[in-house]
């Protein structure tokens, strides 16, 4: 009895604690902190901080995608003292496995007050001992559904297959075009069917690819129940994420080991959820990751061998290159399969090769270093154990290329997409500051994760394929037509432009014979959406030192008078090109107060962008509190 008298007194004090966290957190009128109207809190237990590559990975996205993300521990969220106001919470894969019914129980008072929760596959699906509850997740009736299901399913309770959604899903979650392909099923099964990325149907699935492998399996809990929300994504599996309304909050679940997935060089799922909570369902401003907000396109050639010399006339013939700047990168030596073959380009004896890397200085272009001196043989011998031998003809490749275009070389390629991580950090110890990626494939530009292992100062380019190609020789390889190549090209185009963003496009001139009518007809719509101030070609350079001056860009947002808000933002030397946008479902009346910027809009947002000078003030009207995504979502 005296047990039972003290657990119920236990309980009681838990019960007054998470009463006094809700009114903190929603019943207080005072001004909120700065930062904390648009912050973005990932719980995190005790003891975890940022140096856990599994936490900062979270912090790195939020920065990428330009929102504020800040840590928030278990003892500050049961806490009656603790400042946890915020926009939205995220709960983690990985780092918060374990938690314990008070944080439980606070993340349940906190969507019912009204909070906005993202939770993340196994998050809290364990108890501090680290064993997982018998029959389900202590959070399946907050998320709408059961799983974690390790009693009913055993040994099967989580489950690898294609993950789908409706076309819609797929560009709300911003996917690009051909990282998602039609999905049909015959006979019960499933089958691939590589088709126009412009010819989406509302009533075909579609599913996630991989370059040069087509279908992507991805595990998730198996899970039972009528789910009362918006499906995002399902699986064999079943649901896989999706929002939904609970009490006055909502809930964000996705059923994928995001941090996981990130930190093996897949993170463009992380990035896509994180960016769909911050912007759909909390309709927060973001700073741009493109200078002035205008998205634009990376196109990466690599020239790798003498054969390659002639398509470069014939793109030329075309007018490929009255358009750019692009990043021409090269393999300068002169053998190519093995020492002595002769099949290389040989840019220091070769007057052909010597003249093209002068034109395209001359045209602005970047010149980068596409592998160490031999293009097949590097590609297929270069080995994470084999740093002292090859090393050597990383330095000739960059020192030869410097001799011809006369400019530092701070780009690279990897032949074959063959990039062992010491190449990485050779890079970045020799003043590279972005390198062409297979890994990561369809994201912006970002900072690789590898298990555990996080690039420093450089910028990874990761490639956008169109189902299991990319360069326009795989295409004519797998007879992909003409029109299917064209169409790609046109919706990448589009999206980059619409989403404001960018994206890495890459090729080798040889296949470009066969596509020139689908160039010609990119480049027509590249040089209409330009001449709007809707579109930019990007070199590699250009948007890596952009994002590197963007990380020491200083902002804030507080409550001014009455339902107004107020931007400010500081930057030590400049910060001009750097812009913000604001939604316009929920913001309006916006003008520039203080310092040099600008306001335009488009369908869906402000942009303010800053012009000459280190501080910037923006002042506009708040015109809703509490957005739904389920209101929202197109």
């Amino acid at each position: 009895m005296k047990l039972l008298l003290k657990l119920a007194g236990v309980l009681l004090v838990l019960a007054a604690v998470a009463g006094l966290v809700a009114f903190h957190v929603y019943g207080s009128r005072a001004p909120q902190a700065a930062g904390a109207t648009d912050r973005i809190l990932l719980l995190v237990p005790d003891g975890a901080s940022e140096s856990d590559p599994m936490v900062h990975l979270w912090l790195d996205a939020g920065n990428e995608l330009g929102f504020h993300m800040q840590l928030l521990h278990d003892s500050e969220l049961v806490s009656p003292t603790a400042d946890v106001r915020c926009a939205g919470m995220i709960v983690p894969d990985q780092v918060h496995r374990s938690a314990n019914d008070a944080v439980v129980g606070a993340l349940y008072r906190y969507v019912r007050n009204g909070g906005q929760l993202m939770v993340v596959y196994d998050a809290a699906t364990f108890d501090l001992n680290g064993r997982f509850e018998a029959n389900e997740s202590r959070l399946s009736s907050l998320v709408g559904v059961h799983y974690a299901l390790y009693d009913q399913f055993r040994q099967n309770s989580i489950q690898w297959s294609a993950v789908r959604g409706t076309a819609e899903a797929m560009e709300n979650l911003e996917i690009p075009p051909g990282k998602f392909i039609p999905l049909s099923r015959r006979n019960d099964k499933i089958s691939w069917e590589p088709v126009s990325a412009g010819d989406k149907k509302k009533d075909v699935e579609y599913t996630l690819s991989r370059y040069q492998f087509g279908e992507l399996s991805y595990p998730s809990f198996r899970n039972t129940g009528t789910y009362d929300g918006k499906v995002l994504l399902e699986s064999d599996a079943g649901l896989v994420a999706g929002y939904r309304k609970e009490a006055a909050g909502g809930v964000l679940f996705v059923n994928l080991p995001l941090g996981y997935l990130k930190d093996r060089t897949d993170g463009l799922l992380l990035h896509a959820f994180v960016r769909y909570f911050g912007e759909r369902v909390l309709k927060l401003p973001f700073l741009t990751a493109v200078p002035d907000g205008i998205g634009g396109l990376v196109l990466n050639w690599h020239v790798d061998a003498r054969f390659a010399l002639p398509p470069l006339q014939e793109l030329q013939k075309i007018g490929m290159f009255q358009q750019g700047p692009f990043s021409i990168h090269f393999t300068a030596g002169p053998d190519v399969d093995n020492f002595g073959d002769g099949k290389g380009l040989d840019v220091l004896h070769d007057p052909l090769a010597d003249k093209w890397i002068r034109f395209f200085v001359s045209r602005g272009y970047t010149i980068g270093s596409h592998g160490g001196w031999m293009h097949n043989y590097w590609g297929e011998k270069v080995t994470d154990n084999n740093e002292a031998e090859f090393k050597p003809y990383l330095e000739k490749n960059e020192k030869a290329l410097e001799e011809i275009s006369g400019e530092p070389v701070r780009e690279y390629s990897a032949p074959v997409g063959n990039h062992p991580r010491w190449v990485t950090h050779w890079l970045e110890k020799h003043g590279f500051v972005a390198y062409y990626f297979v890994g990561d494939a369809g994201m912006a530009p970002t900072r690789v994760y590898l298990n555990g292992d996080r690039d420093n100062t450089i910028w990874a380019f990761p490639i956008l394929h169109m189902g299991r190609q990319a360069a326009f020789e795989e295409m004519q390889f797998d007879n992909i037509p003409v029109s299917t190549a064209r169409e790609w090209l046109l919706d990448v185009t589009d999206f980059v432009a619409h989403e404001h963003t960018a994206r890495l496009v890459y090729s080798h001139p040889l296949g470009a014979s066969r596509y020139a009518t689908a160039l010609q007809a990119w480049c027509a719509r590249t040089a209409d959406l330009q001449k709007h101030d809707q579109f930019r070609w990007y070199t590699m350079t250009e948007l890596a030192n952009f994002l590197t001056r963007r990380d020491d860009v200083q902002w804030k947002l507080t409550p001014g008078e009455g339902d107004s808000m107020i931007l400010e933002a500081a930057h030590a030397k400049s910060l001009e090109h750097f812009s913000w946008a604001f939604p316009r479902s929920r913001y309006s009346q916006v003008k520039v107060v203080e310092g040099n910027g600008t306001v335009r809009q488009d369908d869906s947002y402000w942009f303010v962008t800053a012009g000459s000078g280190t501080h910037l003030k923006v002042h506009m009207r708040v015109l809703s509190e509490q957005p739904r995504a389920l209101e929202v979502a197109p």
